[in-house]
């Protein structure tokens, strides 16, 4: 291969320079591009038919499941619902009018008073009439007594003021079957006390300060409404409601058996130290 040659020549004809070309390596070399733009094709054909062919069902399988999600044509009517007449509102019955009942005998039988046989206008009836008859103050015919009927008297009026007599206020409970108390009993409630007070520092050695609290244990043990009855000082007096604060639920009071909210007064005694 001459200089020229050399220069228009490609790297596989250099190679295969005074060689058999023919034997097939060359060939296949020499074709490797066909080959490889062949397969290339093919490659991208197929895929290209898997998308067409995925793409195709995904439509047939939204075109079917808009069929299946159609609905059936809903159809109104109106339908005329027949008028009930009014129900006449039903009269009361008359109740039967009870037959009057016929009257008896009455004769006039006043109380006698002593006078003299001249000035008698009445005179009294026998002894005889008055049987079958009632005692009255006027003279009525009717039918002989059965015994069922009373006589007929005039009583006077009752008399009186009209005004009724003071009402007796109801007292409260004093005293309760059981009072209020502290879980554990009072040396439960000292001890819960002496945990938690602490003294403030302004209380001399020897010095007393007494508080009283006023609290309230409801009906479930809860304890509330605190108020200070005896001052000890602003300082003692905050200390005291800080702790009572903090006490848990006492056993509420009882009274006749039923659960009754009870004012409680505990005094506190704050005692300066000797050093």
């Amino acid at each position: 291969m001459t200089n020229k040659e050399i220069l228009k020549a490609d790297l596989l004809d250099i190679i295969f320079e005074n060689r058999n070309k023919e034997y097939g390596a060359y060939a296949l070399r020499r074709g490797y591009n066909v080959r490889m733009l062949t397969a290339l094709g093919a490659g991208l054909s197929v895929i290209l038919v898997f998308a067409l062919m995925n793409a195709l069902k995904k439509e047939t399988s939204v075109a079917g499941h808009q069929v299946t999600k159609e609905r059936n044509e809903v159809v109104i009517r109106s339908i005329q619902m027949p008028q009930e007449k009014p129900k006449e509102p039903e009269q009361p019955k008359q109740a039967p009018k009870a037959k009057p009942s016929p009257k008896v005998a009455e004769i006039k039988f006043t109380n006698p008073k002593i006078t003299e046989d001249s000035k008698v206008k009445e005179p009294l009836p026998p002894v005889e009439d008055l049987s079958g008859k009632l005692t009255s103050t006027q003279n009525i015919t009717g039918i002989p007594d059965d015994g069922k009927e009373k006589s007929v008297t005039k009583q006077e009026d009752a008399v009186g003021t009209g005004t009724a007599g003071p009402s007796q206020p109801v007292a409260d409970f004093i005293i309760q079957e059981r009072d209020p108390e502290f879980p554990g009993g009072t040396e439960a409630l000292k001890k819960f006390l002496a945990r938690y007070l602490s003294t403030p520092d302004e209380l001399e050695a020897g010095e007393r300060k007494v508080v009283k609290v006023k609290f309230k244990v409801d009906k479930d043990g809860s304890v509330n409404t605190f108020e200070i009855v005896t001052s000890g000082g602003n300082e003692f007096d905050g200390e005291v409601l800080r702790v009572v604060k903090k006490m848990p639920r006492w056993v509420p009071a009882i009274q006749n058996g039923v659960n009754v909210p009870v004012s409680y007064v505990l005094p506190v005694t704050f005692i300066g130290m000797e050093e």
